[in-house]
């Protein structure tokens, strides 16, 4: 008897509040049409404009109560629907952006304690897993990462940074942070069964946001829709979406509907 797969979500480089809503509407609509084992926030899920390295020294990109008002906003407008979904599994990457909060506190420690997302919104008393910057999350034969390691200085990636997931991991690798989708297959001379792919998955923030000054990028709003079936064995779907619209699997999904 064939099993069905199991089907999972991932959503990556939300940057709120820079997100596309109609992006994470739709796939919301796909969410909440189909039986999902579990959900994957794939880092970045806050921007922290307000509180960046990179605009330290800028008080007209540090608004006054931003980041209280970006943690509310974030809780009304993507956490409490996704936890509506009452799915088995939830996972929460720290990407370099939600990191940004610990160099605050190693510049300020008086606010250790204070700057904490995974606290202030109480993810681990509600069963989210929380993974680390810098570490992965194994699901079956597939590790999930953020990405920032697949950057150099300056958060500039190389032209294939699915080829370097793969080639730093020596595994199959789902990634995010450089937010223009791609893939990429490993392959060894002397091993004829064994092959690794690593995948970029597609944005869910802004194709443009205004720090961009709208200077052309590979970006692409989406997300990643993972079937596992047999021995942790996978398939990996980028999705990609328009103007919150996309098909899968035969059936069109919209912020609409």
């Amino acid at each position: 008897m064939v099993t069905k797969p199991k089907t999972w979500v991932a959503l990556y480089d939300m940057h709120y509040p820079k997100i596309d809503m109609p992006t994470f509407n739709a796939a919301m609509d796909f969410m909440r049409r189909n039986k999902i084992e579990g959900l994957i926030l794939g880092g970045d899920q806050f921007d922290n404009e307000c509180i960046s390295h990179h605009t330290k020294g800028k008080p007209l990109l540090r608004l006054p109560g931003a980041y209280k008002r970006d943690e509310d906003g974030f809780r009304e407008d993507i956490l409490k629907p996704l936890e509506a979904l009452y799915l088995n599994k939830q996972v929460w990457i720290v990407g370099n952006h939600d990191h940004w909060e610990h160099q605050l506190i190693e510049e300020q420690p008086e606010l250790q304690g204070l700057i904490d997302r995974t606290e202030s919104l109480k993810l681990r008393a509600k069963d989210w897993t929380i993974v680390e910057l810098g570490h992965s999350y194994l699901l079956g034969k597939l590790h999930v990462i953020h990405g920032e390691l697949l950057t150099g200085i300056g958060n500039q990636g190389g032209t294939f940074p699915a080829k370097k997931a793969v080639e730093l991991y020596a595994a199959n690798v789902l990634a995010g942070h450089t937010h223009s989708p791609q893939s990429f297959t490993k392959v060894c001379p002397v091993e004829r069964v064994q092959k690794w792919m690593g995948h970029i998955a597609p944005i869910l923030g802004r194709v443009n946001p205004g720090n961009l000054k709208s200077r052309p990028t590979a970006w692409l709003n989406g997300f990643v829709i993972i079937e596992f079936h047999k021995a942790g064995n996978f398939n990996c779907f980028p999705v990609i979406v328009s103007e919150g619209r996309f098909s899968y699997g035969g059936k069109v999904y919209s912020e609409a509907d």
